[in-house]
């Protein structure tokens, strides 16, 4: 393991020594206000660390809903137990960062919420062009709960030409809600021993860490404060639930360094995200990256244990799973040297095609292509579950 041992202006923790069961890792990025964006991405923030290819980093991040929230007089300790979570500010260094985080970040133009972002990290000798493999050595919850929500006009049943309910015009009789009838907010508690979502005393959901968003700087063309909502061929707010401890990200490099960024902590989703949000909570994340150089993609990939994966992503959920398959025949094209007829074929006969989000504005399908159809393909794969 690589040690390091000085400290740097942001508060890099750089003798990383982990702790037992920690996986070990070269840098420590805390959550200060420093570190973070709100809600959009930069080209032009000062890198929080500069690493070299093959660096592990360790990240914190935020979240805490309702234990964040501390204007208009709200009471974040009062939130907590109202909602029966065993948790003061006091006690959490999590919700203290977050919610100084919140307060002193500055905002960019016209964006005054959103993701709460950790970067950029800058990789030596990345350019356009190159590509950036991010491997998710580990994701862990930071606080015991996490929160879910919605309100009218907003998630899954506000697609297409439903629209939000008002006071005068209400949904008509027998009318499927456009979204929630209110907004609501649903804490599950994390019992992390158990790896378990409590939703109640009859409902327990396995836990799934992952983060929502994991990005390279998007182009210029993009603007100067991109939002973070919608993905984008950068990756991005991709909310993707397939993204958990030993899967691998590939991500296109836009910028110089690649500035790569992370946030919107999640214990777990289902595929669709469907009221808008996870379980949203703050998660600590353990990352490898490693640089592609000349290797460009058009679009995110990724990898797991037990699939190759593809993405497709537009505002019409159509052209979202043409884009899919698209990018699962030219993977196939260039894995197994196809032409297009074999690798369409294949995509239907083998690959399976999911709804990622219907929520971001930008919406996504991914496909999970089965690794153990290559019956020739050795397991050479840096990730073996338990």
């Amino acid at each position: 393991m690589r040690a390091f041992t000085r400290m740097s202006a942001f508060g890099l923790v750089l003798t990383a020594l982990a702790t037992a069961g920690e996986v070990p890792y070269d840098y420590h990025v805390p959550l200060l206000p420093e570190n973070a964006l709100i809600g959009h991405y930069s080209a032009t923030k000062k890198p929080v660390l500069t690493v070299k290819s093959g660096a592990i980093v360790k990240i914190d991040g935020g979240g805490g809903g309702g234990a964040t929230r501390t204007t208009d007089g709200a009471d974040p300790d009062k939130w907590l137990k109202d909602n029966n979570i065993d948790l003061t500010v006091a006690t959490s260094p999590a919700l203290q960062e977050t919610i100084r985080v919140l307060k002193e970040t500055p905002r960019a133009p016209g964006i005054a919420g959103g993701h709460i972002l950790v970067g950029p990290i800058y990789i030596e000798d990345a350019e356009p062009g190159d590509s950036l493999e991010v491997r998710i050595m580990d994701v862990t919850p930071r606080i015991p709960y996490g929160n879910t929500g919605g309100a009218p006009g907003r998630g899954g049943l506000a697609l297409g030409t439903l629209k939000a309910p008002t006071p005068t015009t209400p949904p008509a009789p027998g009318a499927a809600p456009a979204g929630a009838p209110r907004p609501f907010s649903k804490v599950t508690h994390l019992d992390l021993a158990r790896n378990a979502g409590i939703f109640d005393e009859n409902i327990v959901i396995p836990l799934a860490p992952f983060m929502g968003v994991m990005a390279t700087c998007p182009p210029d063309s993009e603007g100067p404060y991109r939002s973070s909502s919608p993905p984008g061929n950068f990756g991005g707010n991709l909310d993707c639930k397939e993204l958990v401890t030993g899967t691998t990200l590939y991500l296109p490099v836009f910028q110089k360094g690649a500035l790569f960024y992370t946030g919107d902590s999640h214990a777990g989703q289902g595929d669709g995200e469907v009221t808008g949000t996870a379980i949203e909570t703050a998660n600590t994340c353990t990352l490898q990256f490693i640089l592609h150089k000349g290797t460009k993609l058009a679009m995110p990939r990724a990898e797991t244990p037990t699939d190759y994966m593809t993405f497709g992503l537009d505002p019409d959920l159509n052209k979202a799973m043409y884009q899919a398959i698209t990018e699962t025949v030219e993977f196939l094209k260039e894995k197994q040297g196809f032409d297009f007829l074999q690798a369409y074929t294949l995509s239907s006969e083998a690959v399976n095609y999911r709804v990622t989000q219907v929520v971001d504005k930008t919406l996504g399908i991914h496909a999970m292509i089965p690794k153990n159809i290559f019956i020739k393909d050795a397991n050479t794969y840096w990730y073996h579950p338990h």
